[in-house]
This record gives structure tokens, sequence and C-alpha cells, in this order.
């Protein structure tokens, strides 16, 4: 049985072993002694707890809750002892290690309060790749005008990254180790910084005050000219906000009515509008009128404002309507709402399943083989082959003219329990009631064609595309005695997705 005592470090209260306080203890004391005629001693301390509590605070979980002797000595170790301290000439001490400085670690994403103008994020991200910040700013900057994304993903950044604070989370954001002498070096380094700055102050100061008569013209002279540049400022800034607002709408328009939506793995870009995305997923058309006004009102009343702070700032406009902010977020708010119903309507659709068997006896005979191929015209007629409209992962394809859709089949092939071959569709539909979602499956069309030992499949499966994308499918599955041995025509497995077992079906390729 051990005796604990509670210690609060850097304003965290942690139960440490009796022994490991006194060693925690003797410790710090160590480091007091040894920053006892430096400056910035407060600062540098406030760190070296700060970074403790951290370290502490990632040895607890909810089965350990107490602080061990072994956890200090490994905070120690990773911090290291005092003499690694500067010393006051900027020599390193006679034992120390005068490369810890130098050692590097594992970087942490973080935004830059020292290299701001905004906030801090392409100091951080330059920090964080060792590149000059001027070229992530030109890079946020190029972003703006292509589809308007710049300023939304520097948004997001700003609220995703932290801000770095403290002196240990400005070492992580540069790679270096958070070690005594880097905690000092860097505070150190802070100081000096500010005291340059405040001796070139005091310099400047004292030249504003040589001359006494002059003073006072000189101090007009300054605030004007410093109005003057604010003003332009101002005005630079505002002609910046009204493009970039401008580009930005220009991407929400083409976005939702003009731009090609969605990749294809293996060919590219294949066309399909928000538009018609909606078409395929809402129940009727004014869904879809309605979700894309909603649409334009969640971005483009925040595009608004600041289209409106923009122009404010160019033509020195002061006074502003409450009326119209009151308006305006009520509007957003409506609009939110209506998303939310879109997306319910959406969600109903697919609310009820129905699923067709429909087995077709394949006439048996002699036939050693049963060879499979699909119908080349109509595989040439779906555009299969170029990846048209193609959704990989949902097989199905979505012409941009004309009320039919298509679908890609799949195919398994199995062990009969008998000597009969049989080929069985199953198709399979959703919708917003058992009713109609047996319509839909019923709706969809898929043929084969038998011709003696030849299988001609068709490669693609349709439906109206008033009925609207409701998860429909097609599974083919072609049972096969023992006996019989399935060709597969190369370019069938290419096209569509086949299944099967080679052990037990004996699925030959040609």
């Amino acid at each position: 049985m051990k005796k604990t005592v509670t210690a609060n470090i850097s304003g965290i209260v942690f139960h440490i072993d009796e022994d490991a306080y006194d060693k925690l203890n003797l410790y710090l004391a160590r480091i007091r002694e040894k920053l006892a005629t430096e400056e910035g001693r407060e600062e540098i301390l406030s760190d070296i707890e700060g970074r403790i509590a951290e370290m502490f605070q990632e040895k607890l979980n909810t089965s350990k809750k107490v602080i061990t002797i072994d956890d200090v000595k490994e905070v120690i170790g990773q911090l290291g002892e005092p003499e690694q301290f500067e010393s006051t000439e900027g020599e390193p001490q006679p034992n120390s290690q005068s490369n810890y400085y130098e050692e590097r670690t594992e970087k942490r994403l973080y935004r830059d309060p020292d290299d701001q103008y905004i906030a801090g994020v392409s100091g951080g991200l330059g920090a964080f790749f060792n590149i000059d910040p001027i070229w992530m700013r030109i890079g946020f900057v190029v972003t703006t005008f292509i589809y308007g994304f710049g300023p939304i993903l520097y948004i997001i950044l700003w609220i995703v990254v932290p801000k770095a604070r403290t002196t240990a989370e400005k070492l992580e954001m540069r790679g270096r180790k958070v070690n005594l002498s880097n905690i000092e070096k860097t505070i150190k380094d802070e100081l000096n910084d500010l005291k340059k700055n405040f001796k070139e102050f005091s310099e400047e100061t004292k030249q504003h005050f040589k001359k006494k008569e002059n003073f006072k013209q000189a101090r007009n002279k300054t605030a004007s000219v410093a109005a003057d540049i604010l003003r332009a400022l101002s005005k630079v800034v505002g002609v910046v906000l009204i493009l970039v607002t401008f580009a930005m709408i220009v991407a929400l328009i083409s976005g939702l009515y003009m731009v090609p939506f969605g990749v294809h793995e293996s060919t590219g870009i294949w066309l399909l509008s928000v538009p018609e995305i909606l078409g395929a997923l809402l129940s009727s058309y004014t869904w879809v009128q309605v979700t894309l006004a909603a649409l334009i009102l969640i971005i483009g009343i925040p595009l608004l404002w600041i289209l409106l702070a923009g122009i404010r700032l160019l033509f020195e406009i002061k006074t502003s309507s409450k009326y119209l902010a009151a308006f305006t977020f009520i509007l957003w708010l409506a609009a939110a709402g209506t998303l939310a119903l879109a997306a319910v309507n959406g969600v109903r659709n697919f609310s009820a399943e129905h699923t067709v068997h429909q087995e077709n006896d394949i006439t048996t005979s002699d036939w050693p083989n049963i060879y499979l191929k699909l119908d080349e015209q109509k595989l040439l007629d779906s555009g299969i082959d170029q990846g048209h409209n193609s959704i990989s992962a949902w097989q199905m394809m979505w012409s941009e003219t004309g009320n039919t859709a298509m679908g890609k089949p799949e195919l398994r092939i199995k062990k009969s329990n008998n000597d009969l071959i049989t080929l069985e569709i199953i198709k399979e539909s959703r919708g917003i009631s058992p009713s109609q979602a047996r319509i839909n499956t019923e709706s969809i069309q898929y043929n084969f064609l038998q011709t003696d030992s030849l299988l001609i499949l068709d490669p693609v499966f349709y439906f109206e595309k008033e009925a609207g994308w409701r998860n429909q499918e097609v599974k083919l599955e072609l049972y096969l005695p023992e006996n019989k041995i399935a060709v597969l025509e190369k370019n069938l497995q290419r096209s569509i997705r086949v299944r099967y077992d080679e052990d037990v079906v004996r699925v030959l390729k040609q």
C-alpha cells in the first residue's frame, strides 16, 4: 500500500504516489534553481509544467488513476535534465547535450499565431510541409477562382486545425522535440524579439520627441497617411471580397446546373448533373426544384453577405439594414428545414422492398459445354465498354437523353442439385410502399436468348427513368449439373460481374 498526494500541475489536479511526488518536486526545484538568474523564468517554468501536465494526462485512463514514480522518470527522461539549459552567455553547459535543440520529432498541424494575416492557416501549413507560407497563400488565392473552393477550404481548416498557443505546441508544429532546452530557447527567442521590437519602437519614439515644435504636425501627418492607407486597404479588401464572391456564385450555379458531377474508376468523368441526381432520388419534379432552391439559399445567403461586405468596404457605406439581416436569417433557416424534409422524402422512397424470381429451364442435350456470351449489339449500344455514365459501385447507367435508365446485371454460376440446367432471373427494387416497390420491380426488363448450346445474355437491364433510382438490381443464377462446363466469352467478365466457384462448377475462360 502506497501513500498518494494530490498535486495541482498547470491548473490540472493529479493523484501522485508520495515517492513520485518527491522526485517530481525535486526535479522542478532544480529547474527553478537553474533558472534563478534567467530572463523569462516564470514563462519557462509555466510552459514546462504545462508540458508535464500534458504528458501525465496521456498516461492516465479508466484503469489507471495515479501517477507513479516510473511515470515521473519517463517524463524526466523525455524532457531532459536541468543541466541541458543554455548558459547565460549563450553557450551550452559543460556536460549538456549541445545538439538537443536540433533533435526532430513528428510534426503536428497547428495554426501559426506568429505568422498570420487572418487565422494563421497558411503559416501552420508552411511549417508542417517545411515550405514558405507565401506559397500556401498563393495557392488559396489561385483555388479561389477554380470552382471557388479556396475560401471554403480555408474556413474549414480555420475551424478544424487548433491554434498553437503554448510553447510546446509551437515546437510540435515545427517538428522540434519538446524538452527543457527547446522550451527555454524558444521563450528566450520570443523575449529577444520582443526586446528588439521594443528597442526599435523606443528609438522611433525618441526621434519623434526630439523636436517638440514639429511633433503635432508630424503626428497629424502620420495619422493622415495611416488613414489614407487604411482606406486604400479597405477598398482593396472590398474588391477582393467582391471578386471571390462572384467566383463562388459562378461555381455554385455551374455546380448545380452545368458542371459534370462524378468520376468513373477507369474512364474519368461521367456526366450527371445535380438536378438529375435529385430527380433520380426524390419522388417528384416539384421536390427537385424545391431542393435546388433550398441549396441555392443555403449557400447563396452567406455569399450575399460577403458580397455586401465587399460593397460596403469599397464604397465606404456605414449603414446596414437590421431588417435585411433578420429576413435572410429566417430565409436561411427555412431553406435548411426544406433540405431536411427533402432528405426525409428521399429516404422514404427506399422504405419498402420487392423481389421477383423467374426460373427458366434451359433445353438439355448431350452438349458437354454451355457457352455464355453477351449480345454484342446491345453491348455496343449500352456503352458499358466505354464506361458511359457508369456508377461502378451501383452497376447503373443514367442516360442524359431519353426516358430509359440501364443497370448491369450480376451473374452467379452454381452447382445444380439435379440434372437440369436452370437460369433464374432475380429482380429487386425498392419503393415508397410495398405496392410501388412491386411496380418498380415488375417494370425492370431483362432478356436472354438460347441458340443450341449458346446462351446469349443481355449486358444490361432497363427501367423507366420516371420511376427514379430505387436500387434496381438484376441477379442471374445459372445452375449447372456436374457433367456440364460453362465456357465464358472473354468480353463477358470484363463487362459484367461474374461469380463462380471453380472447384464446384469448373468454369473455364476462353
